[in-house]
């Protein structure tokens, strides 16, 4: 007489989990020095393996502002495999992702690893960003030259995006909304991400402000009827001003998890 035989469906969703996992792990890893590159004709014509390259107004050529809202990656000469177009009769392999060594300048101080990597008005050379805006990626190493105007190589996970520098949120936050929407890259989801900080931020303060100004309105009517219970009225006024502070910063951390996370 025959069995049947039957695996407990558990255990499958259990090792296809695993493998997800593995294999996330291992993407992670072997990403790391993954630099993939391609051939992009220079308006210029110049460059330098490690210089910044932007994109404008239909124009590739050496990044020449800070905090370019338009970089578009930096030139390689040994990419894990690049894409050439052969009919174009001079180009340079360029990369927007990656391990990669960006030039840089000691102008905003020495860059320590994990400090933020921007361009600069030195063309193709970034430098330590110092406040919130486009950033070319993450130093990981240091650069400490004897001059701060000699120019020279940091390793840099190159990962074009918006960030905040810290200590920069309230001060910068309209200059990196509007860089974020004009970047020429901003992919739909970036966008869409960008637009729900603004919407959260919009609200809770709405929020914040219209319940502030209800609740203060009736404590000053409860008040003017009952004088003897003022120190009452005046706790819960305070109370009210408190939470609508607390719910006005809630916004703003939700925005700001929004944007980096």
């Amino acid at each position: 007489m025959s069995k049947s035989f039957s695996f407990p469906i558990k255990y499958i969703f259990i090792n296809l989990l695993l493998l997800l996992v593995v294999g996330f792990l291992c993407n992670k890893a072997l990403a790391a020095g993954f630099s993939p590159a391609v051939s992009i004709p220079l308006e210029s014509g110049e460059g330098k393996v490690g210089d910044i390259v932007t994109y404008a107004n239909g124009v590739y050529d050496l990044a020449t502002k800070e905090y370019d809202a338009s970089m578009f990656g930096v030139i390689v000469d040994n990419p894990t495999y690049s894409i050439e177009d052969k009919n174009l009769s001079s180009y340079q392999l360029v990369s927007s992702w990656g391990e990669i060594p960006v030039n840089v300048s000691g102008k905003n101080g020495e860059i320590k690893q994990g400090d933020l990597i921007t361009s600069s008005d030195i063309a193709g050379v970034g430098v330590k960003a110092l406040q919130s805006g486009q950033i070319i990626g993450i130093a990981l190493a240091d650069y400490s030259p004897a001059n701060p105007d000699d120019i020279g190589q940091v390793l840099t996970f190159v990962d074009i995006r918006t960030s905040f520098a810290e200590g920069t949120l309230s001060k910068n936050l309209l200059d990196v909304l509007r860089n974020s929407v004009t970047s020429s890259f901003m992919t739909p989801l970036e966008s869409l991400r960008y637009l729900l900080a603004i919407a959260v931020v919009f609200v809770t303060f709405t929020i914040g402000f219209s319940s502030f100004g209800k609740t203060t309105g009736a404590t000053v009517e409860a008040l003017g009827r009952n004088p003897l219970a003022g120190n009452s009225i005046r706790k819960v006024m305070l109370f009210n001003f408190a939470l609508t502070f607390l719910i006005m910063i809630g916004g703003l951390v939700i925005a700001y998890f929004i944007l980096v996370i």
